[in-house]
């Protein structure tokens, strides 16, 4: 009788104990591909152009320094990666089963996945760079192409509202004068 009682306890605790172990892999993983250093990469090539922007514009470099110490301190106050790395991990044990996650951690930990990880943030943003450039090229059609629903909606408008206003305009109604007393 005890058997069946374990056997039922451990159908219980199974899922839990998966869920724990997935979350593992899940966060060895975070760690083996850089994710954190990643993200506080990211935020500073986020912060680049602005930056560069200011200098352009004839900011002083010391404002502009300062200016960049601040966004990083911001930015450390405010990312805690041991309050992310949790979070993430759960966004990884949804999209990939514990055998996935295995698989990910063992491609990552042969020489080609160590280089893919060392590549993938330049290759990224170089291809955010093209796409983005492609984007701005050929802005001025997608412009003209809203201009043109613009205009297409403010004529609509304009007609409904034509259209709208005489049925909303009160009726005149005509009163006789009185008739003079005799």
């Amino acid at each position: 009788m005890k058997i069946p009682k374990m056997l039922v306890i451990a159908a219980l605790i199974a899922p839990v104990c998966r869920a724990d172990d997935s979350l593992e892999l899940a966060g060895r993983f975070l760690d083996l591909s850089g994710t954190q250093a990643f993200i506080q990469e990211t935020f500073e090539s986020g912060l680049k152009p602005s930056l560069d922007q200011m200098r352009s514009k004839g900011a002083p470099s010391d404002l502009v320094e300062s200016i960049h110490d601040e966004a990083k301190n911001f930015f450390l106050e405010n990312f805690k990666w041991e309050d992310v790395r949790p979070q993430l991990a759960k966004l990884y044990t949804a999209a990939f089963t514990e055998s996935e996650l295995k698989e990910i951690i063992a491609f990552y930990q042969t020489p080609t996945g160590q280089k893919t990880l060392a590549k993938l943030p330049t290759l990224t943003q170089q291809s955010m760079v093209m796409a983005m450039s492609g984007v701005q090229a050929n802005m001025p059609e997608f412009q003209r192409r809203v201009g043109v629903l613009i205009q297409d909606y403010q004529k609509k408008a304009a007609r409904e509202a034509a259209q709208a206003a005489p049925a909303a305009a009160p009726a005149t109604v005509t009163v006789p004068a009185p008739a003079p007393s005799k």
